[in-house]
């Protein structure tokens, strides 16, 4: 049983998955915020998404990182970073 409640975490933050939600930005254009976080996501990922959701490019709005701890069970700390994009796209 151990061994499940300490899978467990990881299969959660592993299946975290990069997914713009849209809204009107501040200068009235299509805007997106998105979480790239777990699964060995980084930033990068973030500005990769931004791309495609963006073809003509993108001003970033908001950019934040930071680090989330995930206590395991029998003792330790899962550390996952966190990463957050806010872009609006260029017409």
């Amino acid at each position: 049983m151990k061994k499940l409640m300490l899978i467990v975490p990881f299969v959660l933050v592993a299946c975290a998955s990069v997914e713009p939600q849209q809204f009107v930005g501040p200068n009235g254009k299509t805007a997106y915020s998105m979480k790239c976080s777990g699964g060995g996501r980084t930033l990068d990922d973030c500005y990769k998404k931004s791309g495609e959701v963006c073809p003509k490019g993108y001003t970033i709005i908001d950019r934040r990182s930071s680090v989330l701890g995930i206590p395991q069970y029998g003792g330790g700390t899962l550390i996952v970073p966190q990463h957050h994009l806010t872009i609006e796209c260029k017409e």
